[in-house]
């Protein structure tokens, strides 16, 4: 058992009320905050008012089969999608979807195997957690890289310094008020920009 304990947002979609019961079984505890929708239309604008960790859609639903809304889905960034689909479309639904990395479970399941998805599916959702941070922890660092090559070539251009020059002046402004280079080259680009 972890001991770190994970709260997820997870949305279901189904149009079988007796589907959203059994699921329920699992999903109503501390670790998951679900909400319901009973169609794509509705679990779209849902999706579009905040993010979820998870997207369950139990196909067909009443207005579309469900495999476009858990592709669509897979594509926001950290949601993971699955699809309960039945035995006679599993293997089309699993062509077109699992591609796109949706999970894709054949129906009739039991509360076993639906509970070893979500299991398989917060595995997943940590990886893509971790790599956010990596990816987030990258893009501070280029926008860092940017904003002090933006400096070192406004002292090039404006006070004649060579690169090595504006690159140990900006270090040393940094070091000298003690604030990381990004700080004190953002300073910099200021001081010539007003």
């Amino acid at each position: 058992m972890s001991l770190v304990e994970r709260h997820y947002r997870l949305l279901l979609v189904s149009s079988e009320e007796k589907f959203i019961k059994e699921a329920g079984t699992l999903l109503y505890n501390d670790c998951y905050q679900t909400d319901i929708s009973r169609n794509a239309s509705g679990a779209r604008s849902m999706l579009l008012e905040k993010p979820y960790d998870f997207i369950l859609v139990n196909a067909p639903l009443s207005d579309e089969s469900g495999s476009r809304l858990c592709i669509d889905a897979s594509q926001n960034k950290g949601t993971v999608a699955a699809i309960f689909a039945a035995n006679d479309t599993y293997a089309e639904v699993y062509s077109k979807a699992s591609v796109h990395g949706v999970f894709v479970i054949q129906k009739p399941t039991s509360q076993m195997l639906m509970r070893q998805a979500l299991s398989l599916m917060e595995c997943a959702r940590e990886r893509l957690r971790t790599a956010e941070k990596k990816a987030d922890k990258a893009e501070n660092r280029l926008d860092a890289i940017r904003v002090v090559n933006k400096a070192k070539w406004l002292l090039i251009e404006n006070e004649g310094m060579s690169e090595n020059e504006a690159h140990r002046y900006v270090e040393k402004a940094a070091m000298d008020a003690g604030i990381p280079k990004k700080i004190a080259a953002q300073l910099i680009i200021d001081s010539y920009l007003k």
